[in-house]
């Protein structure tokens, strides 16, 4: 039991077909799930529209989206309730911004998938940021590759005031483990 604080996310990893995922949902959806992820394959843009008008469960998606004219068809058609633009698959910064702007004009939250540290800069500058998405197995990389990273405090996240994405490498990371 986690408690009524805690709100569950459920990611299926493209595991179901859209029958099952409303299925699912349906079972889902007494336990206040915060949002069902990747409920069907990607380019089921189609089936993840039929979920979304199923449950009252926000369908989010697009960890696996490359472009912005994928994401346009898949918000226009209905297939995201929450849009999830990964940074390093969509083209970097100018990409992601124009997928959080266009998510915005059709008033969906974004949730940036994994590679935090990445997407932190960008995030700040987003009106319809949802949560920032923090993998515990990410965390433990952070002190091998970078000098400091920001902290996460009550919740809250600040970037550091530095050049680009504010992250120094550890330089011993980068002598003794070089290929």
């Amino acid at each position: 039991a986690v408690g009524k604080d805690v709100t569950i996310f459920i990611d299926a990893n493209n595991g179901y077909y859209a029958k099952q995922a409303i299925k699912m949902s349906k079972i889902f959806e007494e336990f206040n799930v915060g949002w069902f992820e990747e409920p069907v394959l990607a380019d089921d843009i189609q089936g993840l529209a039929q979920i979304s008008r199923s449950t009252i469960i926000p369908v989010a998606t697009g960890e696996h989206e490359y472009t912005k004219y994928g994401f346009k068809d898949l918000i226009s058609q209905g297939g995201a309730d929450i849009v999830q633009p990964d940074i390093g698959r969509v083209g970097g910064v100018t990409e992601w911004m124009k997928v959080a702007h266009l998510a915005h004009s059709y008033n969906l939250p974004v949730a940036p998938h994994a590679y935090s540290l990445l997407h932190l800069h960008c995030c700040m500058a987003t009106p319809n940021l949802k949560v920032v998405e923090i993998l515990g197995n990410e965390m433990k990389s952070w002190p091998f590759l970078f000098k400091e990273t920001p902290e996460v405090i009550k919740g809250q996240w600040k970037p550091f005031d530095k050049p680009g994405i504010g992250l120094e490498p550890n330089q011993y990371t980068i002598k003794n483990h070089s290929v």
